[in-house]
C-alpha cells in the first residue's frame, strides 16, 4: 500500500513544525506511524522540534539536489510529512514533487499544506504573491500566528480568497491548535491547480524566495 505523501508549504518561521506536531498527534490512528522530512537547509526551531518529539513522529532530514528531492522513507510510515525549505522558490519544489510522484508508485499525494503566518504577510504585504503562490497548489491554508494583529485584517484574509472562490479548507491557528485535525489529513484533492493529476506545465507565480 502507498504511503500518503502530505507536502508543507510555508516560510521558515511559520510555525509549520508545531502545527505538524497537533496533526501528528490528534489527527492520525494509534497504529499510523508518521515520519517528518525536514529540509537540510532548514535552522533548528527548538519550540517546533520539541513538539515533533513529543507527538512521536520519526524526524529525518531532505536533500534538494537539483531538480530532484532525495530522501528516504523509515521503514514502516504509513504518513509521511514532507516540509518544503522554507526560504527557497514554493515552484520549483513542486515541480520536484511532482516528478518524483510520477516515477515513485510507493508514495501517494494526500494533500498539499500551506501554513501561512499572518505576522509576516501584515509585516510585509510584498510578500502577497508568495502566498498565493502556495494556495493555489493548496488542499488547506492554515493561517498561523494571528496574535496581536486586527481582527478585521485577519478575516480579510480569508474574505480574498472565498471572493476568488478558491476551493482549499481554510482555518486560522489559535494557540497554536488546530480545531480538527483528522479532517485536514483525509486526502482529498481541494485544490485549485490540477498539475498533480495531469501533464501540464506549471504556471510559475512567483520567482522570488522568502525570508
Amino acid at each position: 500500500m502507498p504511503v500518503d505523501l502530505y507536502f508543507i508549504l510555508g516560510s521558515a518561521g511559520a510555525k509549520r513544525r508545531i502545527v505538524l506536531a497537533d496533526l501528528v498527534s490528534e489527527g492520525l490512528m494509534p497504529e499510523d506511524r508518521a515520519a517528518v522530512l525536514l529540509s537540510d537547509a532548514e535552522t533548528p526551531d527548538e519550540a517546533g522540534d520539541a513538539a515533533l518529539a513529543k507527538s512521536g513522529a520519526t524526524l529525518v532530514r531532505w536533500h534538494w539536489e537539483k531538480p530532484e528531492l532525495e530522501f528516504e522513507v523509515p521503514a514502516e510510515t504509513t504518513h509521511l510529512f514532507l516540509v518544503a525549505d522554507g526560504r527557497s522558490n514554493p515552484i520549483d519544489q513542486i515541480e520536484a514533487l511532482r516528478e518524483l510522484l510520477q516515477i515513485n508508485a510507493e508514495l501517494r499525494l494526500a494533500r498539499v499544506i500551506f501554513v501561512a503566518d499572518a505576522a509576516l504577510l501584515a509585516a510585509k504585504p510584498e510578500v502577497q504573491p508568495w502566498y498565493d503562490a502556495c494556495a493555489h497548489y493548496a488542499d488547506v491554508v492554515l493561517l498561523t500566528r494571528p496574535e496581536g494583529l486586527d481582527q478585521k485584517w485577519v478575516n480579510g484574509v480569508e474574505k480574498r480568497y472565498r471572493d476568488q472562490c478558491c476551493p482549499f479548507l481554510y482555518e486560522v491557528v489559535r494557540r497554536d491548535q488546530i480545531k480538527n485535525p483528522a479532517v485536514l489529513l483525509v486526502p482529498e484533492a481541494r485544490r485549485v491547480s490540477q498539475v498533480f493529476d495531469e501533464d501540464i506545465a506549471l504556471a510559475d507565480e512567483t520567482d522570488e524566495e522568502i525570508e
